[in-house]
């Protein structure tokens, strides 16, 4: 059988793996992403893993979801504040051109959700939201099976919707921004507030651990997670109302660790949105169920497309 090699880069790791034209990952393992001369170290480290993956498995694909904004019909970065000087990489051409190989290059977030819809939570559905809950928001907004990019890529950022008029100080220049209110830093930062008003001194306390104090009973960790839930349904209920989609996935380690946050927003969302938006579905949000490996299948599905292997 052939096989695909599948990267998932990030800021601090990549993350790599062969996968079948089934979807069964065959190999996967990890390396620190280059801190320093990306444009070179980058894809030397590519073509080393490649390389030395050909010697076990009959490679017929290169896959590749990364960080940054992403020209996918080019395999082009366009930006990436996450790692300097990989902005304006043409990693397409590169690979290309030493393998000979399809090469499909596009941005983690989107890449993930296609992997969801392909081997994860939302198979068979063609009209889906994605959003990763962490230090900001990640978005992508699939319609008709197909990834909204808009004019210039920059489509489906969702974080950057704003819910609350002249709230937050936002990293991108706005004030009141969806990510502020809605991010698993805003529930970490909301909680340490909270309990310095109160006298405590918090530091270091991640989202799943203020979700063990809310299961305890803490009322200052249940007054924050209430009002967080409130402002994640918020958000998501204007996507509703904008997108009509058959399903909301949700990543991040805050949603795939904790099947009650996932029904408090099922639950939060159906008093904020329309009847008719929910009448024929009990549950609209799921969470990510392939986690830190979906980037990788959503990078094998559009490698796979371009080998007309799938049918979508």
């Amino acid at each position: 059988m052939d096989y695909i090699v599948c990267f998932d880069i990030g800021g601090t790791f990549i993350k790599y793996g062969v996968i079948n034209r089934n979807g069964q990952m065959l190999f996967k393992d990890k390396v620190e992403t280059p801190k320093s001369d990306i444009q070179k170290l980058l894809p030397e480290l590519l073509v080393e893993k490649i390389e030395i993956l050909q010697n076990e498995f009959l490679i017929v694909g290169i896959g590749i979801s990364s960080c940054g904004l992403i020209n996918h019909e080019k395999g082009e970065i366009l930006f990436s504040n996450n790692l300097p000087g990989y902005s304006g990489m043409k990693l397409s051409e590169i690979l290309f051109n030493h393998f000979k190989l399809p090469v499909s290059v596009e941005n983690d977030v989107k890449s993930a959700c296609l992997g969801e819809m392909w081997r994860g939570a939302i198979q068979g559905k063609k009209n889906v939201v994605f959003l990763t809950l962490g230090t900001g928001i990640g978005s992508t907004i699939i319609i008709d099976g197909n990834i909204v990019n808009g004019s210039n890529y920059l489509a489906g950022e969702l974080g950057h919707t704003v819910i609350v008029n002249g709230g937050r100080q936002c990293g991108c220049g706005r004030r009141g921004c969806y990510e502020r209110y809605a991010a698993t830093s805003a529930f970490v930062n909301d909680f340490i507030e909270e309990t310095k008003k109160n006298g405590e001194d918090v530091e270091n306390i991640s989202g799943e651990e203020i979700l063990k104090l809310v299961e305890k009973g803490d009322p200052i960790a249940s007054a924050v997670y209430t009002r967080f839930i409130h402002y994640i349904s918020l958000g998501l209920s204007n996507i509703v109302h904008l997108l009509n989609p058959e399903a909301i996935i949700i990543g991040g380690g805050i949603a795939e660790r904790a099947d009650q946050f996932i029904q408090d927003i099922n639950a939060e969302i159906k008093k904020e949105v329309m009847p008719i938006y929910h009448q024929d579905q009990d549950v609209l949000v799921f969470p990510s169920i392939l986690g830190n490996d979906a980037g990788l299948f959503g990078a094998c599905h559009l490698t796979l497309k371009k080998l007309s292997h799938l049918q979508v």
